[in-house]
């Protein structure tokens, strides 16, 4: 260990019960608001965009196409950000995309404000910070683990659900207001400056060795760059050194190439029942319950709500979400499968209620008490995921999470298509509607999730 290292290090993982919340584990406090800084942001970072195109383009297509680019690396590169969070220092690798993307919002910033930001700028960013999107959770979430021990971790991910939830908001209610007032370069380079607040706050998160196998060495990314990423180190590596009379460096053990830790983990999904089953009810209720988040605003104009009271009706997502995650963390503990599929339900039924909203103070209420049960669900969805695999597994399990959450680009599409033919109403209700049935039936075929308990005492 270097000079100094115990000042910085936490022990991989808290595995006795101590008192106290979350923000009692030491590392937690600074890491939930460096959280908080990068949720905000990523969300401006949708919404601005999407207002972006709008006002260039006018183009209903070009707008969803905004969040089909942002969120496709969920889908795509999901199993890959699960093996980079179990391959490598998870706080490192949180550290070195936030640092990658700030230049990068601040490049987006001044290109808007010399009238020079176009499509063709704003598309590859977009799928740039996806990608960062897909190591963020995958690494982020798993480190949480590592900090606060299995105890206190629903707690940490209500915590951390209500960070995403008040992202969904703010970036609803501030970032108009700010593009309005202020221009869109403006609020980008703000959200820059964001990020760069919560990449000075991970300098206090202390560091968290990364669980790997007895027989695996630890990599540094040079490795990785060098013979990592697609042979595998013969077992006879290790003596090789003594063979050839170098005694410096003492043996090691075989190591995994890369490619076998990603197959690993996609057979993660085949051979764990409760993950699979976790993961079929994420699938389900991105596709049909989270596509609602377009038709917001078809929603609103159903019921002649103004920009402003659309804003409203929106940020009800985050204020709802933020309701559930307390709930979650006040009386959830050992309940996790119960709550994580009683909010999914709840949610899609009150949905097509708020579809058929007569006006705002309709639509308002029921959008807010459908976001109290996505938040039993967001809350409890990455605590579920973490438990129910071994340790050195977790982060490549993060990935098949955020693989699952990909379902949500190709349902809002979806829900797209059916507006275009029917209506906004009749696109919500009948997501919803197919959701409750599909929910149902996955669950009469893969209850494990239901069963899913976590730590009480």
């Amino acid at each position: 260990m270097r000079r100094g290292a115990a000042a910085t290090e936490a022990p991989r993982l808290e595995s006795e019960f101590s008192g106290g919340g979350a923000f009692a584990a030491r590392g937690f406090a600074p890491l939930w608001f460096s959280g908080l800084c990068w949720h905000w942001g990523r969300w401006a970072i949708a919404f601005l965009a999407s207002y972006h195109v709008n006002q260039i383009t006018d183009s209903p297509r070009m707008v969803q196409l905004t969040g089909a680019v942002m969120w496709a690396p969920l889908l795509l590169g999901g199993a890959i950000g699960g093996v980079i969070s179990d391959r490598f220092d998870r706080r490192r690798t949180v550290r070195l995309q936030t640092a990658l993307l700030v230049p990068f919002v601040a490049i987006i910033g001044f290109a808007e404000r010399s009238d020079q930001l176009g499509i063709l700028l704003l598309f590859p960013f977009l799928l740039f910070a996806g990608i960062g999107w897909v190591v963020d959770m995958t690494s982020r979430r798993a480190l949480l683990l590592d900090i606060v021990g299995p105890y206190r971790l629903h707690k940490a991910m209500a915590w951390e659900t209500m960070a995403l939830a008040s992202g969904v908001a703010a970036g609803q209610l501030l970032g108009g207001a700010v593009a309005d007032r202020a221009g869109v370069g403006t609020a980008f380079l703000g959200v820059a400056g964001m990020l760069s607040v919560g990449l000075f706050l991970l300098m206090w998160v202390p560091r968290v060795p990364p669980a790997r196998p007895a027989t695996v060495a630890t990599d540094r990314w040079s490795d990785a760059l060098r013979d990592r990423i697609f042979e595998v180190v013969p077992l006879g590596r290790a003596g090789e050194a003594q063979q050839h009379g170098d005694t410096s460096r003492p043996p090691v053990a075989a190591r995994s190439s890369t490619l076998a830790e990603l197959r690993d983990g996609l057979r993660l999904a085949r051979t764990n029942r409760s993950l699979l089953s976790i993961l079929g009810v994420t699938v389900m209720a991105n596709f049909f319950m989270f596509a609602y988040f377009p038709a917001v605003q078809l929603i609103g104009d159903e019921v002649n709500a103004t920009a402003s009271q659309i804003g409203i009706i929106g940020s009800m997502t985050g204020f709802g979400m933020i309701t559930g995650s307390l709930v979650t963390a006040r009386w959830g503990a050992g309940r996790w499968g119960l709550a994580y599929t009683f909010g999914v339900f709840v949610a899609m039924a009150t949905l097509i209620v708020w579809a058929m909203s007569p006006n705002v103070l309709v639509a308002v209420i029921t959008l807010y008490v459908a976001s109290c049960g996505s938040g039993l669900f967001a809350a409890t969805q990455s605590t579920l995921v973490l438990t129910a695999v071994s340790e050195e597994m977790r982060g490549r399990a993060m990935g098949l999470l955020s693989m699952a959450i990909g379902a949500l680009p190709v349902g809002t599409y979806v829900l797209g298509e059916i507006a275009q033919q029917l209506g906004a109403r009749a696109a919500v209700v009948l997501m919803a509607s197919l959701g409750l049935a599909g929910m149902t039936l996955w669950l009469l075929i893969r209850p494990e999730v239901v069963r899913r308990t976590g730590p009480t005492a």
